[in-house]
Formats: structure tokens, C-alpha cells, sequence
């Protein structure tokens, strides 16, 4: 059973990077303008992370009456850049195509986002050099 996840999770992911190429090829072609780039996914990414650990703030605040402001304003920022990104699609495309295409763009991103976020962190854990610590 565990093989027919993997064989389904290849699946699923060489779809939607066909997906990816052929909006790309599509969005290149018609607008001259590319939806899925790095720097989309590094700033939806920094987005989701805004918008998951400002709600995480706001409920530890909220459970133990302290201040919910910080909670708040994470949350506003990441939203304010995940609208920003959908205007920027639809300026540079039209209302329809911007905003379909938009949307499904940061469906596709929340995984890869995810993805992307842990490998940051692995990195950096790599890249510190950090020596265990052992106790004698």
C-alpha cells in the first residue's frame, strides 16, 4: 500500500508541475509574462509564514489576555502581500486570466511553500555548523 502513495504522490506532483509549465508557456505566450518564478514562490511563501505564525500569535495571546495586536498586524501584512501578488497578476494579465490563474497559483504554493520553508531551515541548520553537545 505505502508504493501506491508514493507511485500517487509522483503522480500528483508530475501533474502539477506540467501544469505549472503549461500556464507559463500559456501566461509567456499571450502576456509576456511569467506566473510561477522564484521570487512569486519566496514572497507567498514569506506570506503563508506571516499569516500561519501571526494567527498563532493571535490565539496564545488571545488564551492568555495578553496582546493581540502583534498576532494582528503579522496577519494583515501577509494578506496585504497575498493581494498584492493577485493585483500584480491581473495588472500584468487580464481581470479573468490574473485572477483564475492567481488563485490557482497560491493553491499550488501552499505545499511548495511549505517545502520550501523547511528546506530554508535545514539549510541554515546545515550552513550554522553547529557541534553537538554532549553530556559526560
Amino acid at each position: 500500500m505505502t508504493v501506491l502513495y508514493i507511485i500517487g504522490v509522483l503522480a500528483i506532483v508530475i501533474v502539477l508541475l506540467m501544469l505549472v509549465g503549461w500556464v507559463n508557456a500559456l501566461s509567456q505566450r499571450k502576456y509576456d509574462y511569467e506566473f510561477f518564478t522564484y521570487g512569486n514562490l519566496a514572497l507567498t511563501t514569506i506570506a503563508y509564514a506571516l499569516l500561519f505564525f501571526g494567527a498563532k500569535f493571535y490565539l496564545d495571546a488571545l488564551s492568555a489576555h495578553g496582546d493581540i495586536l502583534n498576532g494582528i498586524l503579522m496577519m494583515g501584512i501577509g494578506a496585504i502581500i497575498i493581494l498584492g501578488i493577485l493585483i500584480w497578476h491581473i495588472k500584468h494579465t487580464s481581470f479573468i486570466f490574473g485572477l483564475l490563474f492567481g488563485i490557482l497559483q497560491l493553491v499550488i504554493y501552499i505545499p511548495a511553500g511549505i517545502v520550501s520553508f523547511l528546506i530554508i531551515i535545514a539549510a541554515l541548520a546545515w550552513l550554522s555548523d553547529t557541534k553537538p553537545v554532549y553530556r559526560l
